[in-house]
């Protein structure tokens, strides 16, 4: 075998190499469409993303093993390819660090999927985390193969992290921010966000900064390190939505006061989307320049805001009935001028 392989010609050599490339990609194609047809016919997931993923970096692999050994039969003959062939030899290294990423991206892609309790921003981040830390991983890897020192590598990156930590110390802070959102979670994708400096649905959130949609459909941008010296409210993680209303009776329909208040209360308390669990008030309470003010203050069992405006409108309308019924009449700003003859 070796001696015909000698006899051959470098040009033989390749050819014969590219046919055997080329049945390799064949009988690898039909390999992987079988198990593919298996695995989709199963209740497990995952496998279906793994074997997508290392689907792509086989078949590289195959190319690479046929130009790796064309040029070998070439290098007696060329000598600038004795270089070429030394340097290739970790080719193999990035194709399976390809590999590595693409099976940590396709295991990312099934949590997303799947229906659990992990929230989908932690699962996007520890995907990047490994993904950078393989990466790493592998570089040192090479650098160690190709003669560098490593511990003189890692002095000056330590050197190196402090120079470029107070040259970039905003983005940094943007960065570790975003950790922090991800670890305390004080809101998630999706979520309905507001401070005193913005208010909108949370789109993203990246490494350095989150993109929230305002309600006039405008992206916006906020750097994640702003996150840690503002308040932010998350109307979104509500339980309830309240009531709270101020409503006035003339002067002239003091006496009535009492029987209003009181069956409006009853109202609030027999009505079933108001949340009896919840703080329930209605008192008079102010003596105000044109009206006698009591207070209507509840919790509706809805967070929903559409529902919770329909609700309110009806316990709104209904307390004008009361008022009505009670020959009363809901107060607005008026002036009395006497004259003295």
């Amino acid at each position: 075998m070796n001696e015909f392989l000698q006899s051959l010609t470098p040009i033989q050599t390749v050819g014969i190499l590219l046919g055997i490339a080329f049945m390799a990609h064949i009988i690898l194609a039909a390999v992987l469409k079988k198990v593919i047809s298996h695995v989709s016919k199963t209740k497990i997931q995952w496998d279906d993303h793994l074997i997508k993923a290392i689907s792509a970096p086989l078949k590289v692999l195959i190319w690479f093993g046929w130009i790796y050994f064309s040029l070998d039969a070439f290098k007696g003959q060329i000598e600038a390819l004795n270089k070429v062939v030394e340097y290739i030899d970790i080719a193999p290294i990035f194709i399976v660090t390809w590999g590595i990423v693409r099976m940590v991206s396709g295991m990312e892609n099934y949590m997303l999927e799947r229906k659990t309790n992990v929230d989908n921003d932690s699962v996007r981040l520890f995907s990047r985390l490994i993904k950078i830390l393989i990466v790493i991983a592998i570089a040192l890897g090479i650098a160690q193969y190709l003669g560098f020192s490593i511990s003189s590598l890692l002095t000056f990156g330590g050197v190196g992290g402090i120079v470029m930590g107070f040259a970039a110390k905003d983005m940094l802070s943007n960065i570790f921010g975003g950790l922090m959102i991800q670890m305390d979670k004080p809101f998630s994708t999706g979520d309905w966000i507001r401070s005193s400096k913005f208010e909108g649905t949370v789109e993203k959130i990246g490494w350095r900064m989150t993109r929230i949609r305002t309600f006039a459909k405008n992206p916006v941008y906020i750097p994640n390190s702003i996150f840690a010296s503002i308040p932010i409210e998350t109307p979104s993680r509500m339980t309830n939505r309240r009531i709270k209303e101020v409503i006035g009776i003339r002067y002239d329909d003091i006496a009535q006061i009492p029987a209003i208040v009181d069956e409006v209360e009853a109202l609030l308390k027999a009505h079933k989307d108001i949340d009896q669990s919840e703080s329930l008030r209605v008192y008079f309470n102010y003596f105000n320049a044109s009206s006698l003010d009591f207070n209507v203050y509840a919790f509706t069992k809805t967070t929903s805001k559409d529902e919770y405006q329909r609700v309110k409108q009806q316990i709104l309308l209904d307390v004008a009935d009361i008022i009505a019924k009670h020959k009363a009449e809901i107060a607005y700003p008026t002036q009395t001028l006497h004259i003295q003859k």
